[in-house]
């Protein structure tokens, strides 16, 4: 039978489509291959650094000095350690030249879609500052400070209230005293700049008004107090915090 310029056309048409649909489904397995990498990746890294970094962790005044020269040889920014307990956030904290530095890099500098718990950049490193503020992404698996989630219900709150930070120098003893919904442009939760006993006080009735849990024993004007802060599910610029006040100090000479 002989075959026209037709038939030729219309096989080759069949080749290409045959072709482009290979390509696609090629296309559709690496890219879900890459999606299950990805997810492995995001659920399992927390996991895995905070289980490298756990060994470096001070647990009393006897061991800061050396716990610390261990992180300060990798990387300078480290400047605490943050436990809350009955709870995974169990990390170190760094402090970067901005509060973008850390967004998507773990401790030691390295490219990390988890990130690092990190100090907000205007707060003194020592936290002496009357209000310090600690940043952490939402992570799944309970990972960074995707726990602060637990204090959303009233019976984890009123059980667990003590927490640690760990300094180069010292040990502060943490008594967590509210937790708060709030929003990212939140102009007092997310402000450092607090010198005046009036707009000390003015920061405390904020976090009260804001409060969806707190303690019988209000803050005051004299407290040090620290604000866990993460992403909150809802909407993009909500926000959980977690606040704590300094309750004791223990110093590495004593």
């Amino acid at each position: 039978m002989e075959r026209t310029s037709g038939y030729y056309v219309t096989k080759g048409f069949h080749i290409l489509i045959n072709g482009l649909a290979a390509l696609f489904f090629l296309c559709c397995l690496a890219y879900a291959g890459y999606a299950l990498w990805d997810n492995w990746v995001v659920l399992h890294e927390p996991e895995e650094m905070r289980n490298k970094l756990i060994k470096y962790k001070p647990s009393d005044v006897d061991s800061l000095e050396y716990s610390f020269q261990q992180f300060t040889i990798k990387n300078p920014d480290v400047c605490a350690w943050i436990t809350i307990d009955q709870t995974n956030i169990d990390y170190p904290v760094v402090q970067g030249r901005d509060n973008y530095e850390y967004l998507d890099k773990n401790v030691f500098g390295e490219a990390s879609a988890s990130g690092s718990i990190f100090l907000d950049y205007q707060n003194s490193r020592d936290f002496t500052d009357f209000y310090s503020i600690l940043m952490g992404h939402h992570m799944q698996g309970g990972q960074m400070f995707a726990d602060i989630d637990k204090f959303i219900d009233e019976k984890f709150f009123s059980e667990n209230h003590t927490g640690t930070l760990y300094l180069p120098d010292k040990i502060l003893n943490l008594e967590i005293t509210a937790f708060l919904s709030a929003d990212a442009y939140d102009n007092y939760l997310y402000r450092t700049d607090w010198t005046s006993e009036q707009s000390r006080r003015e920061l405390i009735s904020h976090i009260t008004q804001c409060s969806i849990h707190q303690r019988e024993h209000p803050l005051i004007e004299t407290d040090r107090i620290l604000a866990l802060s993460t992403c909150a599910s809802g909407a993009t610029n909500a926000r959980y915090l977690l606040i704590c006040r300094v309750t004791g100090e223990r110093n590495i000479m004593e």
